[in-house]
């Protein structure tokens, strides 16, 4: 798919959310980008943003874990998955590209249930993150829901959470590919296995390089015309993403990323993308924020980057 270059509309969405996780800080995220004024750098790649502020969320402190320790919090975390799909199915529809910021996690489940109505299910979902988020409430080992979200999208797991927005599956098991993986749970790994689900890990970029991974994305852009992105920035070397909920000292290098989001943005309609787990309060520089900012606008067909700041700043 060529490169998009005339004005298009964009949406910003926060769900400032650590309900899904014990990672406290990533509520912050949203407001963070905010003052790392994404809205205006995005602006300058051609999009003429709307931010729609904040999703509305009770204090961590006033939500209760309820009655059944493997779904902590879940009243609310549905709750406000509900308020986030009607967000993004709105924007979806009046044909917005829909920017997600978190947040833990578990924001994604809301952001694509409602991308997932905004197109009656023809969606695809390239997912980042360095776990599997693919555990249920049988097989979690913690009753985070930060680390189900995913099998339930997929239609697997709780029906609450499965059923948010729409009494569907989100996404097709067939319309799903995961990025970056290098722990996961055992009851993860059994899944992938068993629904044969497409996760091209660390071990499998380091083996084979990414030319496989180029197949894989190129497979599923025949697939599904619609294409919604979800980025734990997790996923990303502590080097690069320092402020992520949980930094990894082994994930995908800034070369890796960007390559791999630049084919995305070049090859798939992307409608939509989610960034999660940013901390600011761990960030070196701001460097995890503008990583991120940047990140976004390739994987939407445009250019924000140190180049492009250069060139914008070095006109005659």
């Amino acid at each position: 798919m060529a490169t998009e270059t005339s004005t298009q509309q964009l949406s910003i969405i926060g769900v400032p959310m650590d309900l899904g996780a014990d990672n406290l800080g990533v509520s912050m995220g949203p407001d963070a980008l905010r003052f790392q004024e994404i809205a205006a750098k995005l602006q300058s790649t051609g999009f003429t943003v709307t931010d729609h502020g904040n999703v509305s969320i009770k204090p961590r402190a006033e939500v209760a874990l309820g009655d059944n320790p493997k779904l902590r919090r879940l009243d609310e975390i549905v709750r406000v998955s509900e308020q986030t799909a009607a967000l993004v199915d709105q924007a979806v529809q009046n044909g917005e590209k829909a920017v997600v910021l978190g947040g833990d996690h578990a924001i994604c489940l809301g952001a694509v249930s409602g991308a997932s109505a905004a197109v009656n299910g023809k969606l695809g979902l390239i997912y980042f993150d360095a776990h599997g988020d693919m555990n249920t409430e049988i097989t979690t080992p913690t009753g985070n829901i930060h680390g189900m979200h995913l099998a339930a999208l997929i239609g697997l797991g709780a029906a609450q959470l499965e059923h948010v927005y729409r009494p569907t599956t989100k996404v097709q098991k067939e319309h799903l590919l995961h990025i970056g993986g290098s722990d996961f749970d055992a009851g993860e790994l059994e899944l992938i296995a068993k629904e044969n689900l497409q996760a091209f890990t660390l071990f499998d970029l380091l083996t084979s390089n990414l030319a496989p991974l180029f197949k894989m994305i190129d497979h599923l852009a025949s697939q599904v015309d619609n294409i919604w992105i979800s980025i734990d920035l997790d996923a990303i070397d502590e080097i690069y993403a320092p402020g992520a909920g949980m930094p990894n000292r082994k994930g995908l290098t800034y070369r890796e990323i960007s390559t791999i989001a630049k084919y995305i943005g070049e090859r798939c309609n992307v409608i939509g993308i989610d960034v999660v787990e940013y901390n600011p309060l761990q960030d070196i520089q701001s460097k995890t924020g503008e990583l991120a900012i940047e990140l976004i606008a390739t994987l939407l067909g445009r250019q924000y980057n140190w180049y492009s700041n250069y060139l914008a700043h070095n006109k005659n």
